[in-house]
């Protein structure tokens, strides 16, 4: 049997510095959109690393 998770449970949400990540992303993408394309990267084998790495613009080696 399936299981979905409610509306708004930790598992959903991005909260706190992830969110804020997500948001100022290099692309411009909404959070909606962003998560739309993480769950498509995600679907085809990405890694977190390499997830994070496209998606989010709070990297330290970065000189940009």
């Amino acid at each position: 049997m399936t299981t979905r998770t409610p509306t708004g449970s930790p598992a959903t949400t991005v909260a706190g510095p992830a969110r804020s990540a997500l948001l100022s992303n290099p692309y411009g993408l909404s959070l909606r959109e962003i998560r739309a394309e993480i769950r498509r990267c995600a679907a085809n084998g990405w890694q977190l690393w390499e997830i994070r790495l496209r998606f989010t613009a709070d990297r330290k080696d970065r000189t940009t």
